[in-house]
């Protein structure tokens, strides 16, 4: 005699304790994210306001304005460093985020929250990435490191037309 094959379980609802604990969760991974770009913004406007330094180290000594400019495109490279590390960790949120999201709508028929999924439809964006790791989350996002090379372009420049604006 063969024995029954067992009838493939459904997933059971969530109680509604577990519903709430799964609400909590969600707006406490978007504290967390939103948290996060508080400091990604500081940590720009560092960077910047260290550039700004240069820019007027270079004015106050006006026959080395070439080698301070050079020297000083160190600044923004740490700034990009110590951001993309920030948006690595930040990224790390966003999976479970988006399984909280697809759970309240696939489950529950809810329409929101939906933030995340929201944010990546409006920007044509999947919420699965190509590519995982700080490499890609961090230090070539383009997120990150638009403004910082931008920052080290001008200090470069300045650097070579130093000596033709100062002479």
């Amino acid at each position: 005699m063969s024995k029954p094959l067992p009838t493939e379980t459904q997933p059971q609802p969530l109680s509604d304790f577990e519903l709430d604990l799964l609400k909590e969760e969600y707006f406490f991974l978007q504290n967390t994210i939103e948290d996060y770009n508080k400091q990604i913004w500081v940590i720009k406007a560092l960077g910047i306001t260290g550039t700004g330094g240069v820019l007027a180290l270079m004015l106050q000594q006006r026959p080395n304005a070439s080698a301070i400019a050079l020297i000083g495109c160190t600044i923004p490279l740490f700034f990009w460093i110590l951001e993309s590390q920030w948006k690595h960790f930040q990224r790390g949120f966003y999976p479970r985020v988006a399984e909280i999201e697809s759970i309240l709508i696939q489950d529950y028929g809810l329409k929101s929250p939906g933030i995340y999924n929201s944010w990546n439809h409006t920007l044509k964006r999947t919420s699965k990435t190509k590519r995982k790791g700080y490499l890609w989350d961090g230090l070539l996002n383009s997120t990150v490191f638009v403004s910082y090379v931008l920052e080290i372009a001008f200090l470069v420049l300045i650097a070579v037309l130093a000596p033709v604006i100062w002479k």
